[in-house]
């Protein structure tokens, strides 16, 4: 169960990344087309608050997968005590 898990959280990124090209190349409001239009127009600082929210998504659902580990696997839980 635990490989099914990590496979889960290493897809997380490439899902948001995945999510970001469909919302520009059909022209879905969203945190991509904002990227796009930062990016073209060179708003630097909301190049740096769209990347740390997409950042601190995926930290955030990084976590969240670690604390369904040590559900799924007691061991887990018991050597992060120690």
């Amino acid at each position: 169960m635990l490989p099914q898990v990590t496979g889960l959280a290493l897809a997380i990124g490439t899902m948001v990344g995945g999510a970001l090209v469909a919302e520009v190349i059909f022209s879905y409001p969203g945190l991509g087309s904002t990227i796009l239009s930062a990016v073209l127009g060179k708003d630097y600082p909301l190049i740096s608050a769209t990347t740390l929210i997409i950042t601190m998504m995926v930290l955030l659902a990084s976590f969240a997968i670690e604390i369904v580990y040590g559900f799924l696997d007691p061991r887990i839980k018991a050597t992060q005590n120690e």
